[in-house]
């Protein structure tokens, strides 16, 4: 009779122990799936980080390139993005005076400085980084080490220029090692970046 208690009291133990272990998989592979993101749902989350980002500089977006050689700020003040086909915000702070426009081929030099939208520096190559600006040749190709973002900002500059510009993950530039600085986040390919960048010169 007693063997038989223990035995009873063995399995209630055993099935107790079963359910707690089922409990704790049940857990850990949620957690798993919790930390798997798609393409899509970076791409829904960088496009309300972006718009907050928008909402929060006061800035108004427009479609079609404004005029002026100066920065583009509406009547009230706010600063005017415009916003190209491959879905860079660009916001021209000075065009400069150069004659010479940018185009593919040509041989750019700029500093520069990345952030992410919430200020934190990733890309750094000001007078306080480096004594001279760094040069690139300026690429038709998406592989380029500065992405297509970055150089369509540069093309729309001239000597002197400078602006400050918004760049999709899509189109930015990753953790390219060739640059001032490297992101070691996990997820440092679906970030937004957000440029200052001043055009030297072009050659």
């Amino acid at each position: 009779m007693r063997e038989a208690r223990v035995d009873r009291m063995f399995l209630r133990m055993f099935g107790n122990i079963k359910l707690y272990v089922c409990a704790i998989m049940m857990l850990l592979v949620g957690a798993s799936c919790s930390r798997t993101k798609s393409y899509a749902d970076y791409v829904e989350e960088e496009n309300s980080a972006i718009s907050s980002y928008l909402k929060k500089e006061n800035v108004e977006v427009v479609n079609t390139v404004p005029s002026g050689d100066g920065e583009w700020l509406t009547a009230d003040g706010r600063p005017i993005y415009f916003k190209d086909s491959y879905g860079m915000y660009f916001h021209q702070v000075r065009k400069g005076d150069g004659t010479m426009q940018p185009q593919t081929g040509y041989k750019a030099y700029v500093r520069y400085i990345g952030t992410d939208l919430y200020g934190k520096v990733y890309y750094n190559c000001t007078s306080q980084t480096s004594a001279d600006p760094t040069s690139f040749t300026i690429s038709s190709r998406s592989g380029s080490v500065y992405g297509v973002g970055f150089q369509n900002a540069v093309r729309m500059m001239r000597s002197g220029g400078n602006c400050k510009v918004i760049i999709p993950f899509a189109i930015g530039n990753g953790t390219n090692t060739m640059l001032s600085g490297i992101s070691t986040s996990d997820a440092s390919d679906y970030r937004p970046m957000v440029y200052d960048i001043t055009l030297v010169n072009v050659e």
